[in-house]
């Protein structure tokens, strides 16, 4: 279930995790999170907590509350604290599968809820770019590089994560018929997160890069058909036949630090950057912060403020506002 090889069977031996829990969610990507943070408790559970039970349905407030200190203190990578915003998720993750645990009838209380949670504050920044770097990129990207067979898609890629803020797999999971015209608009339909079903409309910039990419696939003999993925790798090295399939993650990584190198940054970016940076200036161009979270689908305008980089002034206080 993702846990490390080292500590697989004795997790396996010692606890039952029931597959109808994870079966519930349609994304594969939530499944895959909520067994990592389980197992992830499982293995504390086991490697660290002295007297812990070997069955969940024993474990008291007392586990929860000393993993969640674990994980604030040396719970993350390389024995680093853990994030607030990670912990809490993890806790969320744990407090659904007990309150299953009580559906079932297999426990009478979910130990998770009277947990407090850490304040989910940024522990790091988001890597959003100026506006004057996105210029300059999209710059760079217009030029392309003439000797290269990848520049169209590359622009089309870069110029739809940064001006849709949408995340990686929502991109990648794109097909031809995803791209569409609604009401004399251009849109994204895709699914998003939790398996909702979103629509994006397209700024002018997104439909060049993409009428662009369309064309040039077209002239090498891969015109797309409906059910084709949006966007298709130049080359597969593997099986140089196989070409209408989705991008791998890692490449769209790659792609776009490239790309940030190219533009002289001095920090790595990623496709989350593109989508720091969306929010970030949809935010400082004044658009109201419940609009913005609706627009990037998040469920809490908590996690849209984490994006929020426009400086706290004194002059902005909203005493003038007021009128006796």
């Amino acid at each position: 279930m993702g846990a490390p090889k080292k500590s697989n069977n004795i997790i396996d031996s010692r606890f039952n995790l029931h597959d109808e829990f994870f079966a519930n969610y349609t994304s594969e990507h939530t499944r895959k999170n909520y067994k990592t943070d389980l197992i992830k408790f499982l293995e504390y559970l086991h490697d660290f907590a002295e007297g812990a039970p070997k069955d969940l349905c024993k474990v008291e407030r007392e586990h929860v509350i000393t993993y969640r200190n674990f994980l604030l203190e040396t719970g993350g990578h390389d024995g680093r604290p853990s994030a607030p915003k990670t912990v809490a998720r993890k806790l969320a993750s744990l407090s659904s599968y007990f309150d299953y645990l009580v559906e079932k009838g297999e426990r009478e209380f979910n130990p998770v809820q009277s947990v407090k949670r850490p304040r989910r504050e940024v522990i790091k920044p988001t890597q959003a770019l100026e506006k004057e770097q996105v210029r300059a990129l999209f710059e760079i990207l217009s030029q392309g590089d003439k000797e290269s067979s990848s520049r169209f898609l590359h622009r089309a890629l870069l110029v739809s994560f940064f001006m849709t803020g949408m995340r990686k797999a929502e991109v990648l999971s794109l097909r031809f018929k995803d791209y569409r015209e609604i009401n004399d608009l251009r849109v994204f339909e895709f699914v998003g997160k939790g398996g909702k079903v979103g629509q994006k409309v397209l700024h002018p910039l997104v439909i060049e890069a993409l009428e662009e990419y369309l064309e040039w696939m077209k002239a090498q003999g891969r015109e797309h058909a409906s059910e084709d993925w949006l966007f298709q790798p130049t080359r597969n090295p593997s099986d140089p036949s196989n070409l209408n399939k989705p991008l791998n993650p890692r490449t769209i990584n790659e792609i776009i630090s490239k790309y940030g190198k190219k533009i002289g940054l001095n920090f790595s970016i990623s496709p989350h950057s593109a989508r720091a940076t969306f929010i970030g200036e949809l935010l400082e161009a004044g658009v109201d912060i419940y609009s913005v979270a609706r627009e990037v689908n998040h469920s809490s305008v908590k996690t849209t403020q984490e994006y929020d980089k426009r400086r706290k002034k004194l002059s902005d206080s909203p005493i003038s506002k007021l009128r006796y």
